[in-house]
C-alpha cells in the first residue's frame, strides 16, 4: 500500500501557505493556511495545514475559537508541542 506523502515541501510552490503569503500576501490565505504558517510544521501523518483545519474544525470553523483555545487544547493535537 502507498501512503500519500502529505508534506508541504512536496507542494507545488504556489500552493504552498508560506510561500503564497510572501508572494501575494495575508489576504491570499485561507484561515486554515494563516494558522498553518503559524504552526510551521505537521507530523508524520499531517501536514501543518491538516492540522490548521482540525483545530478550525474544533473552534467551529472560527479563527477567534482558536484564539481562545489553551495550551492544553494545542498540545493534544499530534504534530503541536509547547
Amino acid at each position: 500500500m502507498i501512503m500519500a506523502n502529505n508534506s508541504i515541501k512536496d507542494w507545488r510552490r504556489e500552493e504552498r501557505p508560506r510561500e503564497k503569503m510572501l508572494e501575494r500576501g495575508a489576504n491570499a490565505l485561507t484561515d486554515a493556511e494563516l494558522l498553518a504558517v503559524l504552526i510551521r510544521t505537521g507530523s508524520n501523518n499531517s501536514s501543518a495545514v491538516d492540522l490548521a483545519r482540525k483545530l478550525l474544525d474544533g473552534a467551529g470553523s472560527s479563527i477567534r475559537g482558536v484564539s481562545n483555545y489553551s495550551l492544553n487544547n494545542f498540545t493534544r493535537n499530534k504534530g503541536i508541542g509547547t
